[in-house]
């Protein structure tokens, strides 16, 4: 398993983030704040939490590079850390936006669930009326 965490390519882990991301990430906090304020807190603070996780990531990375063949098993177990750390409150996150899209899911099958109660109400009602014109 340590080695599958040192070969872990350094590409998919702990990006720093882009002025479009940011944008991004305001709208939507501020989506979720007219939704469902509790919602948008527990994002922020998620948010947070995963960002020093990876913050800590890189520094843990950065000392393990830096340190000679001799002392990187001095640095590595708190890179073993830092990444599990990263990896959990990656997982948070994660966890966080599959229940607010199943809860959209289900929402919106609801919703289509009730417009084609309308439509099929207007289908009958059409059928009675163009009997009446016959």
């Amino acid at each position: 398993m340590l080695l599958a965490l040192l070969a872990l390519p350094r590409s998919g882990v702990a990006q720093p983030r882009g002025d479009g991301d940011d944008e991004r990430e305001r709208q939507f906090v501020e989506a979720l704040r007219r939704e469902a304020p509790a919602d948008a807190e527990r994002w922020v603070a998620l948010r947070d939490a995963r960002g020093r996780a990876a913050a800590e990531l890189r520094q843990a990375e950065a000392q393990y590079t830096a340190a000679g063949t001799e002392l990187r098993s001095v640095a590595l177990p708190r890179l073993t850390q830092a990444r599990r750390k990263y990896a959990e409150t990656s997982l948070a996150v994660l966890d966080f936006l599959d229940t607010r899209d199943g809860r959209a899911l289900t929402s919106y099958r609801d919703a289509i669930r009730r417009i084609n109660g309308f439509l099929e109400e207007r289908q009958r009602t059409r059928a009675e009326l163009e009997r009446l014109l016959r």
